[in-house]
């Protein structure tokens, strides 16, 4: 029996009503007012259950369209590390697991941002060209310039992946 069902058949009973009115009038409002607040929570927690539902579609779907996206983010520590202060430097114990009470710290690695042979020669022949092209850059330290400007070209391509 619902709140609401439960208010109707208090108004409908003729008895309880000569016990105290205003009693009965003021329990029949706060039963359907229970019900009417009981039915918005449970709206309320559909409409959360619906989006956790979608965004945990959407994280499965990541995990089909991204197959590294599983292996890098379940992956072991390849090593601990430790901060001293007193020393100011970090040390790495690797092959064991200290005691994490003592201040290690696990270290992870990352997938690395490679490039392809042929983006590689693509990125040199754009910055050689700009350097043939550009005679502001030969007068700037010309070609002594070159190399540091490729290998900031190659940086810049790798970050973009």
């Amino acid at each position: 029996m619902t709140a609401n069902e439960l208010a109707d058949v208090l108004e409908n009973d003729d008895r309880l009503w000569f016990v105290n009115e205003d009693l009965m009038v003021k329990t029949c409002a706060m039963l359907r007012q229970q019900h009417s607040e009981l039915k918005e929570l449970k709206l309320a927690r559909l409409a959360d259950l619906d989006v956790i539902l979608k965004q945990r579609a959407e994280i499965e779907l990541l995990f089909k369209e991204i197959p590294e996206f599983e292996k890098v983010f379940s992956n072991e520590p390849v090593a601990y590390g430790k901060y001293l202060e007193e020393h100011d430097y970090w040390v790495t114990a690797s092959g064991i697991i200290p005691n994490p009470k003592e201040g290690y710290v696990p270290l992870y690695t990352h997938p690395a941002k490679t490039l392809t042979d042929e983006e590689i020669e693509e990125v040199f022949r754009t910055v050689e060209q700009d350097f043939a092209l550009t005679e502001s850059k030969k007068s700037d330290g010309g070609w002594r310039n070159f190399p540091v400007e490729l290998g900031r070209a190659i940086l810049r391509k790798a970050q973009e992946k």
